[in-house]
């Protein structure tokens, strides 16, 4: 996640744009208390000239907590009427009083410490958030915080000083140029020339580790020292960074940063990046969240997002590390239809907004648009143009507007530059409006006319939305090979015919999940992200159990969680029932209610799993936390899922954990602290969009099989 991106929307917003404001310069000192939570900052500007010509006064915002001062400059201070659409500042103003208006010295002092949110909205969000603290656990201010004036520019320059204990460091944008000790006080400064959109001051008790990577300083900040988990993050960076130099252009910065944060978090910061202390050593994050955060500093921190023209960078950051990632190990088409069944799944007509409308994650829904349907997207704009332009055409937009800002219509100038072609059609389409298609494949027919074999078929769309104009690639097998073509499809229903010399065996449409759409329920396996997408749905608590008082907060926290995004989740005793609800999801919650044995992986779904992992199965259901989701046998349209745990301490994990487990169609746990030991996804059920065409009255053998893509780009060590 690009933090830097979403604190920043209701601030600068607000905020006028000035083509000179790279010229607006910051010379901070701050004194950093950390037993009493406060901070003394001092604050010198430096305003270019065509900044104070022509305007009386200059705006800026500042945290209620801290008390400011003008200590020098002509000018005077007053405070301005608060503004409703920034209730987290104050709103100061700098009336020009005489010639000396190049300069301004402002001291700020107070105590900043936010707690950390953790209630329902955070579980939808998938993470705790503080605007800003500074407290014995660690430190972080950032724009949200307004630690700092924040003057009515979008962009700036800025050198920061910070003292505070000796055994604590700093970590912040920019160059560090001093690091130094005495008399146990620490003291680090930070230069940064670039142009930023705000200012991040993080600090803790770290171990530092470091390394070169060419001509960039690769480091590493941990809480608790760990050579062996600092090399691997350090080498991998070295790998990152050579790949994305190749793929777009120079890495804006003189260093990358590993630091972990004293809560969960996963942000992306010019040069660092804020990564918790468990998700620093789950082993996947090093392979997918790492990666993502890295490509941040070429999208989101060094080319700006205008955010008031939508947020482009997440699905396009998604898209060049997550995604290319899955590609280069060959399952691009399986991360794109778990992408398909997020937006399937979590998004509807109360909640659907148009891309450009995409500001922040807040929940499932958002992020179903805002990464996903930005990330296909991206991905059929690469269709269109094929990777060598595409690429050449990130590399471009980069070039141009590194260390400014920029929207989706920059992007779209930027291909149109390269390629010589019209994409105004193109991203008015996918960019401003709402829905999506869904296709039905029917009539599948061949007939041999001379040589030749005559495939025809009938492709519909049938949302309740206009007709989205798609290119939908079909795959057709013959035993030994299968070709691809792509239907140009500008109407509701189209009726292709596709000659071969061969007999057609087999017709995908859209084999790879290469089209934006909503996925029919037999492409998808049965998922978790089924049951929490859900409008209505129904939990189903064990009266008998033992650990009902821990399943009730469970349930709680879920029913919470759905009703803050507009959804309903009934909860009700095992006891008050005697079938389960037709309507809706169920939640079926402990091994002791009365439902729990109707619906078993082993007894339903046994084929699916290999001896280890039946024996697995039956121990975690003795002694650890079995969760799966799988189609009601006698209601092939519900979802049914399943939560149970032996142990009363693993269940506010499972509760916290859960959502972010969507895609996956059972998983096991062992450990008060729930530790993910298993993990899966039954097959999807039979997708209506594959036909298998008979030969003579029997079902065809085929050898076939359809290959990959090629990744965008590959590692490059």
């Amino acid at each position: 996640m690009n933090k830097s991106k979403h604190i920043l929307t209701a601030a600068l917003l607000l905020l006028s744009s000035f083509a000179f404001s790279q010229n607006l310069h910051q010379e901070m000192k701050a004194v950093l208390n950390i037993n009493h939570s406060t901070i003394h900052l001092t604050d010198t500007i430096s305003f270019p000239n065509a900044f104070v010509t022509g305007h009386d006064s200059l705006i800026f915002y500042l945290n209620p907590h801290l008390t400011v001062k003008l200590i020098s400059g002509d000018f005077s201070m007053v405070k301005t009427a608060k503004q409703d659409k920034q209730p987290d500042a104050l709103r100061y103003a700098l009336l020009k009083t005489g010639q000396n208006t190049q300069k301004a010295v402002l001291k700020c002092s107070g105590q900043i410490n936010d707690s950390l949110s953790t209630g329902a909205a955070e579980y939808a969000r998938g993470f705790s958030e503080t605007k800003g603290t500074i407290s014995k656990k660690g430190v972080y201010l950032a724009a949200s915080t307004f630690w700092m004036p924040t003057f009515n520019v979008p962009l700036f320059t800025y050198n920061l000083t910070t003292q505070l204990p000796a055994n604590w460091l700093v970590v912040s944008q920019g160059v560090r140029t001093e690091n130094d000790t005495a008399n146990g006080i620490r003291t680090v400064r930070y230069v940064c020339k670039f142009p930023q959109d705000q200012v991040y001051l993080t600090a803790n008790r770290w171990t530092e580790y470091d390394t070169k990577a060419g001509n960039v300083a690769v480091q590493a900040f941990l809480r608790t020292p760990d050579k062996k988990l600092a090399i691997r993050y350090l080498n991998m960076t070295g790998v990152y960074l050579n790949m994305y130099v190749h793929l777009l252009g120079p890495y804006p910065y003189s260093k990358f940063a590993l630091v972990e944060n004293f809560w969960e978090t996963g942000y992306g910061m010019p040069s660092f990046t804020l990564l918790g202390s468990r998700i620093i050593r789950f082993p996947f994050i090093l392979y997918s969240s790492y990666p993502h955060e890295l490509l941040h500093n070429w999208w989101g921190n060094s080319v700006y997002v205008a955010m008031g023209k939508g947020n482009w960078c997440e699905g396009l950051t998604a898209y060049m590390a997550d995604h290319m990632l899955k590609e280069q190990r060959g399952q691009g088409a399986e991360y794109r239809r778990n992408t398909l069944q997020k937006f399937t799944d979590f998004v509807n007509p109360g909640n659907d907004f148009p891309v450009v409308d995409f500001r922040d994650r807040h929940n499932a829904a958002e992020e179903a648009i805002g990464y996903g349907k930005s990330l296909m997207f991206q991905h059929m704009l690469r269709q269109q143009v094929g990777d060598s332009l595409y690429i050449r055409a990130y590399r471009q937009f980069y070039k141009d507007y590194r260390f400014k800002i920029a929207s989706f219509g920059d992007i779209e100038t930027t291909f149109e530059k390269v390629t010589g072609r019209d994409f105004k059609p193109f991203f008015k389409e996918w960019l401003t409006r709402k829905g999506a298609p869904q296709l039905t494949l029917s009539d599948v027919k061949v007939r041999k006319s001379n040589n030749n074999y005559l495939l025809s078929f009938r492709l519909s769309q049938i949302q309740k939305e206009n007709v989205f104009p798609l290119t939908v690639p079909v795959a057709v097998y013959f035993e030994d090979t299968v070709i691809l073509r792509k239907i140009h499809m500008r109407n509701r229903e189209m009726y292709p015919m596709l000659t071969f010399r061969q007999q057609p065996l087999r017709l995908e449409v859209d084999p790879q999940f290469d089209v934006f759409r909503r996925l029919d329920k037999g492409e998808a396996p049965p998922s978790l992200s089924q049951l929490f997408g859900s409008m209505k749905g129904t939990l189903i608590l064990p009266e008998n159990s033992l650990y009902l008082s821990e399943y009730k907060k469970l349930a709680d926290i879920w029913k919470q969680t759905q009703e803050i995004q507009k959804k309903s989740l009934t909860v009700v005793f095992d006891s008050d029932l005697k079938q389960l609800p037709k309507e809706g999801i169920v939640w079926v919650v402990g091994f002791k209610n009365k439902f729990a044995n109707r619906f078993t992986i082993q007894k339903d779904y046994a084929r699916y799993f290999n001896a280890q992992q039946l024996k697995t199965i039956n121990e975690l259901q003795k002694t650890g936390a079995l969760v799966y989701a799988i189609p009601n046998t006698d209601n092939k349209g519900q979802t049914i899922g399943f939560v149970g745990a032996n142990i009363k301490e693993s269940i506010s994990g499972l509760t916290r954990l859960l959502p972010h487990y969507g895609k996956y169609s059972w998983l096991g746990f062992e450990g008060s602290r729930p530790s993910n030991i298993l993990k899966g996804t039954f097959p999807p059920l039979h997708s209506p969009l594959h036909y298998n065409i008979p030969v003579k009255g029997k079902r065809p053998v085929i050898k076939a099989k359809l290959k990959p893509e090629p990744p965008l780009a590959t590692m490059r060590h």
